[in-house]
């Protein structure tokens, strides 16, 4: 918990990110008011699998379905989008991320695009001989056993250059009870994991996910166990919101020239119904980096734009 404040060093008052972090809210409060259907980062569409190739093999949500949330979810879930997008909007492009101590854990990966972290998983830590990656601790990080909505853990990119911009954003979480945290409000928020990613002893960059630790130490990397640390995307970036799901574990139009900022294109078509088993997707990156082995085949609202319940101040994140 410490630790995920000790690189948070610049602090923005309130007003100045509420201001501007009014979309998602003000979608949701509109559809309640006039009595419509919740928006669609409230109701997925497409079919949602946390088994998928590079992923762990357990199905947490067998025998779930996920549903519409009810207006007052809906809001709940809406401020806080608002919160995590403003939070990303302050790292537009990757140079800004790094330049602002976030670090590399996946190189670009169509469907998802870069991960960066920060103070993840560094060469320095996997070389420290105090560090455990069978029950890895990540030290004065955000990576850690809180949820914090308004901060989600890893941003992520469209390509591997300093100009690449934002795509979207993901939290991770650990736990100690085997199963994923509880999360947003409601049921549609299915958490992923991945149980090994082996990580380059050099840059500490993943490439392989779920191969032996031997086959790890022959690519010269350490096989990080990270059973107990599960992920969720949210695809809100203007102009690439994923309308089919809010939480989709792959968005199609990020491709393998980068992402497709077009609302109108076909790509946000390209989704498995709800019901139907999803299509499998390759996790490899777009650069050669991925891997290449058979293994990668609560609030009642009416907030005002959440005005009301936020914090006197939030903390955006700094270099050091």
């Amino acid at each position: 918990m410490i630790g995920r404040r000790l690189r948070l060093a610049a602090l923005v008052a309130t007003m100045a990110v509420a201001a501007t972090g009014c979309q998602y809210w003000g979608m949701a409060k509109t559809a309640s008011d006039n009595g419509e259907p919740v928006p669609w980062f409230c109701d997925p569409v497409a079919a949602n699998s946390v088994t998928l190739p590079g992923m762990g093999f357990t199905n947490f949500y067998a025998g779930q379905t996920r549903a519409p949330l009810s207006s007052s979810q809906c809001l709940t879930v809406a401020h806080q989008f608002d919160e995590a997008k403003a939070y990303a909007e302050q790292f537009p492009t990757l140079g800004a991320a790094v330049d602002a101590g976030f670090d590399n854990t996946f190189n670009f990966i169509p469907g998802m695009g870069t991960h960066h972290g920060l103070d993840s998983i560094s060469p320095e830590l996997l070389a420290d001989p105090t560090f455990d990656p069978l029950h890895p601790i990540i030290p004065n990080s955000i990576i850690d056993d809180v949820f914090d909505p308004a901060q989600p853990e890893f941003l992520q990119y469209n390509g591997n250059g300093r100009d690449a911009v934002l795509v979207g954003m993901s939290y991770y979480v650990r736990t100690d009870t085997g199963q994923p945290p509880a999360g947003f409000v409601g049921n549609n928020d299915w958490w992923h994991h991945h149980p090994t990613l082996c990580l380059d002893r050099a840059t500490a960059v993943a490439s392989s996910p779920n191969i032996t630790d031997a086959a790890c130490a022959s690519r010269n990397g350490v096989n990080v166990h990270l059973q107990d640390y599960y992920m969720l995307h949210l695809w809100v970036v203007d102009d690439l919101e994923y309308h089919a799901d809010v939480h989709a574990p792959m968005h199609p139009c990020i491709v393998s020239t980068g992402a497709i900022f077009d609302m109108d294109d076909p790509c946000h078509d390209n989704y498995t119904p709800a019901g139907a088993a999803p299509a499998a997707a390759s996790l490899t990156s777009a650069d050669g980096a991925g891997a290449t082995d058979a293994s990668m085949a609560g609030m009642d609202h009416d907030m005002g734009c959440g005005m009301a319940t936020m914090p006197e101040e939030t903390t955006t994140a700094a270099a050091t």
